[in-house]
């Protein structure tokens, strides 16, 4: 009896679990028709602190009759909204009526005025696919305060009824002048993703789905001299706006137990962030919809590095930092890690930036020791690789000579320049390939991301890690004759399989086994100031740096707290 009562019971429970799990996939579908799958903003900053911002709203629309958007900030001047579907201009209304019918809102848009503000509106007027372009104008964004300018502001709301699951923001000077961490420092709030700066903008951009509880603030604090506000507040932007914003948020944290002289552990900040900010159902469904997104992005990458062709010369115009770049956003070898000091160092000793001092020494009883140094050559041309010289020739004192143990001591004491230099390293990088428009994402680490000409820098790489793990298996032995092998090392190197590519080297061709000797020289020589370099600064220091710049207005990675004080925004938003 009690074994057929626990077996009844039992399939219960796994009919309610299934039904659980299946409400979980299907929550989007029961509760929303309407889908916004991305929302890009342009927001330009007038030197008056006004702004004229453009969004773009990307989705399937199959019910209601109009798309809303409260602004709900009574100090805030809203005015001149245009709008588009699919190119099709609407006819703007003086007055609006949410009460209209869908075809007498079809093709039609106002702003709706409320008691808390205003609300950007317009017909759905068709159903199915559709993108919505509308622009507006906002005064003031930017307000004046007694050390610099800025603002603190709520771009995307919670609670949308479509919520999107993409967000991209740029914001960026009419003037023409660059927003960059020499004159601006930026926070982003309420969601999952970065706020940074890149090639001259400021950007704040979303990395996993947004949720119903998200929201996308940014505090943005520009330095005197960039613009000239017409709205002047007596006090300071620290503490009426940043200091507000960082409340309750992750960078109050970083910046708290920097000055503590601690590293609060990734678990307890994970546990407190867990606990506090997340309601256990969406954190199940945002897990289980990670684990599905990153198993689909892995088959991905999979598919495209099988079709790749084999890539036998230097990638991406021999730019090391766009490689390392697409590497590490691309790393379908779970390396986590890019040897891209190694790469650099082993190109400065082919291009006659180092030379390389062994000096075998014995002990006692006999045993040989071999002591590596480098000495200083001739000033490298490229801009990054002059850094590295000087960091080099910094560490090496009057002599000109750097020994392992002097780059230790340099490393250990200079800690936060390395990192910088490092953590820069990435950034230049991206920054090259979205110059060349290589992303219709930014900084994507998806395919769907990448434009025609960032997936032809992908498979370069990807084709080339490719030849140099299957090199030996190639039928054709001679395809291999015409490689520059000393150039191709660099690349091992960045990949971290240089020892293996070496080693099969050997195998292949015992003839130019001197040749090859002398590439495994320089590796070895390269690695041993790498991990020098790396394991007794940078990485050591590199996640409480990072958590700590961002908190500091750098760029970096959003907090899902905070961002409170801020103007614009509201509450809900979406169709109805």
């Amino acid at each position: 009896m009690n074994r057929i009562f626990n077996k009844k019971h039992m399939k219960k429970f796994s009919l309610l679990a299934i039904i659980f799990i299946a409400s979980i996939f299907n929550c989007t579908l029961i509760f929303a028709k309407n889908n916004v799958s991305k929302i890009s903003m342009d927001v330009v900053i007038h030197d008056n602190g006004s702004a004229s911002i453009k969004e773009i709203w990307t989705g399937t629309f199959d019910e209601g009759t109009e798309v809303y958007k409260p602004i709900e900030d009574k100090n805030l001047i809203v005015r001149n909204l245009n709008v588009w579907v699919n190119n099709q201009e609407y006819i703007p209304t003086d007055t609006w009526n949410v009460n209209w019918s869908f075809d007498q809102k079809t093709f039609r848009s106002g702003i709706n005025r409320t008691t808390k503000g205003v609300e950007l509106c317009f017909g759905i007027s068709r159903y199915g696919k559709n993108t919505y372009t509308f622009t507006y104008d906002i005064d003031p964004l930017v307000k004046s305060y007694r050390e610099s300018d800025g603002f603190n502001f709520q771009f995307v709301n919670p609670e949308m009824s479509t919520f999107p699951t993409e967000v991209n923001l740029r914001i960026e000077l009419e003037n023409g002048r660059q927003i960059t961490e020499d004159n601006a420092r930026i926070w982003g709030f309420g969601y999952n993703g970065e706020a940074r700066f890149a090639s001259g903008y400021a950007v704040a951009f979303t990395t996993s789905d947004m949720r119903n509880s998200n929201y996308m603030n940014v505090t943005l604090e520009l330095f005197k001299g960039l613009i000239n506000p017409n709205v002047r507040v007596d006090g300071t932007f620290e503490e009426l706006v940043r200091d507000v914003a960082l409340e309750d948020s992750a960078y109050k944290e970083a910046l708290f137990y920097e000055n503590q002289y601690r590293e609060k552990s990734a678990f307890e900040i994970f546990m407190e962030n867990l606990f506090f900010f997340l309601p256990i159902l969406l954190f199940v469904f945002g897990f289980v919809a990670a684990i599905a997104a990153a198993i689909k992005r892995k088959m991905d990458l999979k598919k495209f590095y099988k079709e790749c062709n084999y890539f036998r010369d230097t990638p991406n115009a021999g730019n090391i930092l766009v490689s390392h770049a697409l590497f590490l956003d691309f790393d379908l070898w779970n390396s986590k890690e890019s040897n891209v000091i190694g790469a650099l160092v082993t190109k400065m000793i082919n291009d006659g930036n180092l030379e390389p001092i062994q000096e075998r020494t014995y002990g006692f009883f006999g045993n040989e020791k071999v002591n590596t140094s480098l000495k200083i050559g001739k000033e490298p041309t490229d801009e990054t690789l002059k850094e590295l010289y000087q960091l080099i020739i910094n560490a090496a004192g009057d002599d000109g000579i750097l020994q392992e143990n002097e780059l230790k001591k340099y490393a250990t004491k200079n800690a936060d320049r390395l990192n910088n230099f490092l953590d820069s390293l990435k950034s230049k990088g991206q920054n090259i390939l979205n110059k060349e428009n290589a992303y219709t994402k930014l900084f994507s680490k998806n395919l769907n991301g990448l434009s025609d000409i960032g997936m032809k820098e992908l498979s370069e790489v990807y084709g080339l890690r490719k030849f140099l793990d299957e090199f030996t298996l190639i039928s054709e032995r001679s395809v291999t004759e015409g490689v520059i092998w000393e150039n191709l090392l660099i690349y091992a190197t960045l990949f971290g399989i240089a020892k293996k590519v070496l080693k099969e080297l050997k195998e292949l061709y015992p003839d130019r086994i001197v040749e090859i000797e002398h590439y495994a020289n320089t590796y070895y020589i390269s690695d041993v100031y790498f991990r020098t370099l790396y394991y007794n600064a940078v990485r050591n220091a590199q996640a409480a740096k990072m958590a700590t710049m961002a908190a500091k207005g750098f760029g970096g990675a959003a907090s899902i707290g905070g961002g409170g004080g801020f103007s614009g925004g509201g509450h809900g938003g979406g169709t109805r």
